[in-house]
């Protein structure tokens, strides 16, 4: 017993010990405007599947915000959106354009959003991510 709690403790530890700082800045925020919910996908099951495996609610007081979170060592798919009318969806038009602000990790605004190898992160040391989100 002493043996399994011995192997749990320190795999417990390591998991501490390789863990990423990674800030994350998201720029162009509507200032009081909404909430800005950032979800984080860490395989591509879940980003196909819009399950985000971890989701973050932030403020709106000021059109430049930020986040720090510790994430281990691995391969990240970021999307944010602001929820401008905190209905708690990106809303849409009829064929499925965002109405409200949105973005994700490696998205310029200037293409059609793509599947979890176009927009994954790989996250290996601490870092900062700098995440601008769009208006259609």
């Amino acid at each position: 017993m002493k043996k399994i709690i011995s192997i749990f403790a320190l795999l417990l530890i390591s998991s501490f010990a390789f863990a990423n700082k990674v800030k994350i800045k998201i720029k162009n925020v509507k200032v009081n405007e909404g909430k800005v919910v950032l979800s984080i996908n860490y395989s591509k099951e879940s980003f196909k599947n819009h399950s985000a495996d971890k989701t973050i609610i932030l403020e709106t007081s000021s059109a430049e915000i930020e986040t720090v979170l510790e994430l281990p060592y691995g391969e990240f798919a970021f999307s944010i959106y602001q929820d401008l009318n905190n209905d708690n969806k990106l809303n849409s038009n009829l064929i499925g354009i965002p109405k409200e602000p949105f973005s994700f990790s490696n998205y310029n605004g200037k293409s059609v959003p793509g599947n979890f190898e176009k927009h994954k992160v790989t996250i290996n040391q601490d870092c900062e991510l700098v995440i601008e989100l769009f208006t259609m």
